[in-house]
């Protein structure tokens, strides 16, 4: 069963899941008070500099959930948050 991470809303990169952790899905919404688009880069690692393991890009009021296939994550998970304003949450095992 999958483990649900809650990341608040904002502009700013943050740390998903620290150590090592095996990504299973995502729900996310833009959340701007002012819609924009927004871009999300999840990367394995605890810097921008990690490699992407994920690609999620969002027009305007909008939100997206999606189940991925078990991707590894050996040194955590990391939001990069590319463009706009979201909420997220995280599901890893």
């Amino acid at each position: 069963m999958a483990n649900a991470i809650a990341i608040a809303t904002g502009t700013g990169d943050t740390q998903g899941a620290t150590g090592p952790a095996t990504l299973v899905g995502y729900s996310i919404r833009e959340s701007s008070g002012t819609p924009a688009v927004a871009t999300v880069l999840l990367r394995n690692g605890t810097s921008a500099a990690g490699p992407v393991v994920a690609i999620i890009e969002l027009v305007a009021n909008a939100s997206a959930s999606a189940t991925l296939p078990a991707i590894d994550c050996p040194a955590g998970v990391f939001v990069d948050r590319a463009a706009g304003e979201t909420e997220l949450v995280l599901y890893v095992q």
